[in-house]
């Protein structure tokens, strides 16, 4: 092997590898072992369900049975590639490529890593080929990619999915006849059979949209049936217009005539005066003199603050005679000065 290789392979070991897959294939045979005691014990429990007439308890306790069966098929497979790999262990630390006739059975070994719990070890071998052919090897037969490789059956029988009402009915026979029972399966073929149009999926078959009419024709049907009030309103009210008698309107015409004098415009009334004051003092405050205004919160506070008074001075009206002040004449003036 060239440097190149070690280098790129340094992450995987396989005496490593291969001490995994040897613990691995004893435990599935653990495992082998428990499952058909455990299963035989269910067996007689569904046959004691049969017998006493609890068919609804046996046919769900049916699907537990039918998992635990496809789990054990499921590992008799990954046993054997297990040993396959094993033995081969140095072709494939040899290459740096997977070899063609082994990629089957690693990559299936990597997808059965992640579903099969039972198997820790599964998980540490699918690193060991991660750090051999990169993640992207893993990561397409753990997603199932285009060729990557995996079992087809192996693949049927870790997928997660209810089983059909063909197997169910066919473990629920061998049941009863294993256990000697006369047990009439009619009931339970036609509970199973039978088609559940209240599921998410809906009614499998539909009724044709022109012999069930739509929302919107349903409405129009009830709104041509009930006649409109609004109708017969207008009608009633325009029977009483006819009734009513109206003055008649003499044709005058609105233009004026040319021979028609104008009357001369007047001139309005002078304003009124306001009183001649010299020197008097107005109390105003500045909503007299800027237009009302809402008082602040202080003047509300405080209405015994002091005014302002401001000076108004009006000049005196044209109107108003003002009479002459005479003054004295120079011989009274005279006459008046002592001699």
């Amino acid at each position: 092997m060239s440097m190149i290789d070690s280098f790129l392979t340094r992450g995987f070991k396989a005496s490593k590898c291969k001490t995994l897959l040897k613990l691995t294939i004893p435990r599935i045979k653990l495992l082998r072992n428990r499952k058909e005691l455990s299963l035989k014990q269910m067996r007689r429990d569904i046959a004691k369900l049969l017998e006493t007439g609890q068919e609804a308890t046996a046919r769900i306790r049916v699907e537990h049975i039918i998992r635990e069966e496809n789990m054990m098929a499921a590992q008799e497979i990954i046993e054997l590639f297990c040993e396959l790999i094993a033995v081969r262990l140095p072709i494939i630390e040899a290459q740096r490529e997977c070899p063609l006739d082994l990629k089957e059975a690693i990559s299936s070994v990597c997808f059965a890593a992640p579903r099969c719990a039972d198997l820790p070890e599964l998980m540490q071998v699918q690193m060991a080929f991660a750090a051999k052919y990169g993640k992207e090897f893993v990561g397409a037969a753990t997603e199932l990619m285009p060729n990557c490789g995996v079992n087809r059956q192996l693949i049927e029988l870790l997928s997660v999915r209810a089983p059909s009402p063909e197997k169910k009915l066919k473990l629920l026979k061998e049941i009863a006849e294993e256990h000697e029972l006369d047990w009439d399966p009619a009931p339970s073929e036609s509970e199973l059979f039978k088609s559940h149009e209240d599921l998410l999926n809906g009614p499998s078959q539909f009724v044709s949209g022109s012999t069930v009419p739509s929302p919107n024709e349903k409405n129009d049907e009830i709104l041509q049936s009930v006649p409109a009030p609004g109708a017969e309103e207008c009608s009633d009210s325009e029977d009483s217009f006819d009734q009513l008698e109206f003055p008649e309107v003499p044709n005058v015409s609105l233009r004026r005539e040319p021979d028609a004098e104008v009357a001369p415009l007047q001139p309005s009334a002078p304003p009124p005066e306001l009183p001649h004051a010299t020197g008097t003092y107005i109390n105003t405050d500045d909503n007299t003199l800027h237009g009302a205004k809402p008082e602040s919160p202080k003047s509300l506070a405080n209405p015994r603050e002091s005014k302002q008074f401001v000076p108004f001075i009006c000049p005196p009206s044209p109107s108003l005679s003002i009479p002459p002040v005479s003054l004295p004449s120079r011989e009274n003036s005279q006459s008046l000065s002592p001699s």
